[in-house]
């Protein structure tokens, strides 16, 4: 009665099938499936860059990058001499030319002395800003504003009717 009772455990067999589980597929955010291009820090590169998806400038660019549906983000040891031209830029270092771009950051440590031809643009306490600022519409508003046919205005017509007899 008091006694330890033994229960056995339930043996399987080696034929008995054993489901494995499967890990949830996460999905992953647009900003970690894009490629992403590193140019390293002490390394120079002198030429144009195009490319797909973003690119982080640790080292010195001389030329023009282009980046189509990406960022360009220029890290605090980071130098570009040329234009930028991005849906997103992003400077934590050195940039000396033209920035072209939707939204452009200046963050703490960074610099842009040239031209900034962009939608939005932030500056942060202790970034710096030396040159000329072109505020450039959205591609979106400037395509419905051609959709939009004006009215013409009916009592505006009359008016002037009345006026001319």
């Amino acid at each position: 009665m008091f006694g330890k009772k033994t229960t056995e455990a339930p043996v399987i067999s080696s034929t008995t099938p054993v489901m494995g589980i499967k890990p949830e597929e996460k999905k992953l955010p647009e900003a970690e499936t894009r490629p992403n291009t590193i140019i390293a820090k002490n390394s120079v590169f002198k030429g144009d860059i195009e490319m797909e998806g973003d690119i982080q400038v640790w080292g010195k660019v001389i030329g023009n990058i282009r980046v189509k549906g990406g960022a360009i983000r220029i890290m605090h040891a980071g130098k570009v001499e040329g234009e930028l031209n991005a849906p997103e830029i992003i400077i934590d270092g050195h940039v000396e030319g033209t920035c072209c771009a939707e939204t452009l950051d200046i963050l703490e440590h960074g610099e842009l002395r040239g031209i900034s031809r962009c939608g939005s643009m932030s500056i942060r306490r202790g970034g710096l800003f030396v040159g000329q600022s072109e505020q450039v519409e959205n591609k979106k508003k400037s395509e419905m504003e051609q959709r939009v046919v004006p009215i013409r205005d009916n009592q505006g017509d009359k008016s002037k009717m009345k006026n001319s007899a």
